[in-house]
């Protein structure tokens, strides 16, 4: 599961503002790229905390308190990351301070929130495996077997030659046999490959 785009949430606690900006960042290169945006984005913040974790099986796990007490913001953000079982992602919480104290307790929970609240409630892609079908029908199945396949599939390509070329990606595993049925057995899909694509998580 991954950040489908950049994300941000702000929140006010005991008078001081706590912006959370997260997005994906499938390298440290990139999530660097990122801390430095957002930090000179917000030159006059009080502190800029961050936290990612990036790379093959979330290897790189980095996070600052910058400049807060010690193990009360960066570490807190980077078990919130973890917990929400999001890949390569890259979290920042901008805080400017209200004027009053939070405590070491206070600042744990508000970071470690902001970043919660901030990751369940951004758009978020998963893996999906499609198959890849080849299928090659006469025109005459135009108005029935591929009204069907507009409807549940996605048709990757179309050849309009002696016949109908089509080329198809799915997950649904009752391809070859809505084909065969709609043509009476005529037509005999081609499986080609399997396909690892990113589909849209909807948020509850």
């Amino acid at each position: 599961m991954r950040l489908l785009e950049e994300y941000r949430e702000e929140t006010v606690i005991n008078r001081s503002r706590f912006i959370a900006c997260v997005d994906r960042c499938e390298t440290e290169e990139e999530a660097r790229k990122y801390i430095d945006y957002i930090r000179k984005e917000f030159p006059d913040a009080t502190h800029v905390c961050t936290a990612y974790v990036c790379g093959p099986n979330s290897m790189v796990q980095r996070s600052s308190d910058n400049k807060e007490p010690s193990g009360t913001a960066g570490v807190p953000m980077l078990e919130s990351i973890r917990k929400s079982g999001i890949q390569d992602v890259c979290a920042c919480v901008v805080r400017y301070f209200g004027g009053v104290k939070l405590g070491a307790g206070g600042l744990i929970r508000a970071y470690s929130g902001a970043v919660a609240d901030a990751l369940a409630h951004a758009a978020k892609t998963e893996d999906v495996l499609f198959d890849e079908w080849k299928i090659v029908y006469p025109y005459d199945l135009t108005g029935t077997l591929e009204n069907w396949l507009r409807r549940n599939t996605d048709i990757i390509s179309q050849e309009y030659g002696e016949k109908v070329t089509c080329v198809v990606q799915t997950e649904r595993k009752d391809i070859a046999e809505t084909v065969r049925d709609f043509s009476r057995g005529s037509v005999e899909p081609e499986f080609l490959r399997e396909v690892v694509r990113e589909k849209l998580i909807e948020n509850e």
